[in-house]
């Protein structure tokens, strides 16, 4: 198994329960992905009857140990998260190997034999799950995947492909602003400012390989927990020009800017707060979606750097540029990183947030239409909920200013999820499973994106992974996983 996101987690463990003997392989040193890394208002179900097993399980945990009477805003704090999963994998007696980056996988046939890793160690299995959040494994693998959007006729959806590209509004007048993008203000030949590119609005509904913002989430704090905001050592003031016309620009709209537009007003638990994106000139940084996926290790760690460097960069302009309004400046700057989490990393977290990278296309396709008809499917494992949101994809030029191609979110209620959109195509392999990266189109998995279903997912693979015979997932038994799953409280109606 590979990866311990959420969702790999619950697959060992769910396999692992089932009297399997489970390896599960982590690139890094630390288990939980994203929710052990500043993702820790976690997006559970407003509705009851969505999550049940292990999910349930785990915010059932969380509600209990923060003395949360809200059934839906369940939070917790990274270093509890991580701890509470391997708490889990200990006790359901996964064995978990951290350091273990992929590098090149053996065949046989339809079946993968073994995975070698960069320490030089090879692990062999009868059912290999990819619970990473770039799809590594089957892309070494050699199973066929996507990355970016199909175009808007390739399964028939309205979200699909290209969008229009709009300027950024504000207010709830939707007033347009309007921000030059330029380093020379109105002067086209000075370049493009950091974060824009050329592209134009280009053709609607057209496939292309652009990918959501990256950005981490990161943990904050005005209590005695904290640890001061500081200039990063190349910091370029350049990289928030942006930001700053837009902040002004806004002013001379009327616009009055919240105290909190850096900060948000995620507050968690324990005077945490966890930092997301605000819609404009944030955290995300775009156009780094591709280029992160298909390159190699060193080039993932530049891009994490950057992206660290941006945000902390931020922070810092937040607090002392004069650009920035003086009650912004105030505010921020009563701010800091949370002392008591990653503590090994500088109390910055460790995982960036890859909100979309590679995606399998495998034996059936989920689309836009399957989870807004709420299409029933015979090998339902289990339910997905969540808008179909959709982050920054292009920042562009208009007429001589900015905008941004980033469509609003399409709300969808709880849909199926079929046990074959995790499964590559029969004749490509018959022994891979993929929870995280699985077979969907791009406008869908704006909305499968999130923990809570990669934990659904996760925990439907694990026990796939035990029912198999003869390292075959594709044939396994779809009456008797069901019932398996139901026995453990997984909710698929």
């Amino acid at each position: 198994m590979y990866g311990g996101t959420p969702g790999g987690i619950m697959a060992a463990i769910q396999a692992a329960t089932m009297k399997k003997k489970v390896i599960l392989l982590e690139p890094t040193a630390h288990v939980g992905g994203m929710m052990s890394n500043g993702l820790t208002k976690t997006d559970a179900s407003p509705r009851t009857n969505v999550y049940g097993g292990l999910v349930a399980a785990f915010l059932r945990q969380a509600r209990n140990h923060y003395r949360s009477a809200d059934p839906v805003r369940i939070y917790f704090e990274s270093h509890w998260a991580e701890q509470t999963f391997k708490t889990g994998l200990s006790r359901a007696g996964v064995v978990v190997r951290y350091g273990q980056r992929i590098t090149t996988v053996t065949r046989s046939g339809r079946q993968l034999k073994r995975v070698r890793m960069t320490t030089g160690e090879e692990y062999c299995a009868d059912i290999f799950i990819d619970a990473s959040y770039e799809g590594d494994l089957m892309a070494r693998s050699g199973v066929s995947t996507i990355i970016g959007r199909e175009s808007s006729s390739k399964y028939g959806e309205s979200a699909a492909g290209v969008q229009r590209i709009n300027y950024p509004t504000v207010g709830p007048n939707d007033i347009e602003i309007k921000v030059d993008p330029y380093v020379k203000q109105g002067d086209p030949r000075s370049g493009l400012l950091p974060g824009v590119i050329d592209t134009g609005q280009l053709a609607i509904g057209s496939a292309d390989k652009s990918l959501m913002a990256f950005n981490y989430r990161f943990c904050i704090t005005r209590t005695g927990q904290k640890v001061p905001f500081t200039k990063p050592q190349n910091y370029d003031p350049l990289r928030y020009e942006t930001t700053a016309r837009f902040l002004r620009a806004a002013q001379n709209a009327g616009v009055k800017i919240s105290a909190t537009h850096f900060t948000g007003g995620g507050v968690t638990v324990n005077g945490q707060q966890d930092v997301n994106s605000t819609p404009y000139f944030s955290t995300n940084v775009w156009h780094i979606g591709y280029s992160y996926v298909v390159g190699n290790e060193a080039k993932r760690n530049a891009i994490r750097n950057m992206v660290r460097d941006h945000i902390l960069g931020l922070m810092w302009f937040a607090t002392t540029d004069p650009r920035v309004p003086a009650h912004v400046r105030e505010l921020t700057a009563q701010y800091g990183l949370c002392a008591n989490e990653f503590q090994d990393n500088g109390n910055f977290p460790r995982q960036i947030y890859v909100r979309q990278a590679r995606r399998l296309v495998g034996q059936l396709v989920l689309t836009q239409n399957d989870l807004q008809n709420k299409t029933r499917f015979p090998d339902s494992i289990g339910l997905g909920y969540y808008p179909m949101d959709e982050h920054g994809m292009i920042r562009t030029v208009k007429a001589g200013y900015i905008a941004d191609e980033s469509r609003e979110s399409i709300s969808v209620g709880p849909y199926q999820i079929p046990y074959r959109a995790m499964l590559p195509k029969p004749t490509q392999l018959i022994n891979l499973i993929v929870p995280i990266a699985l077979s969907t189109s791009h406008a869908a998995y704006t909305s499968v994106r999130v923990e809570p279903t990669y934990m659904v997912l996760g925990q439907a693979a694990g026990a796939a992974a035990a029912l198999a015979t003869n390292g075959d997932a594709s044939g396994v038994n779809i009456i008797k996983l069901r019932k398996t799953l139901a026995a453990a409280g997984q909710i698929m109606e």
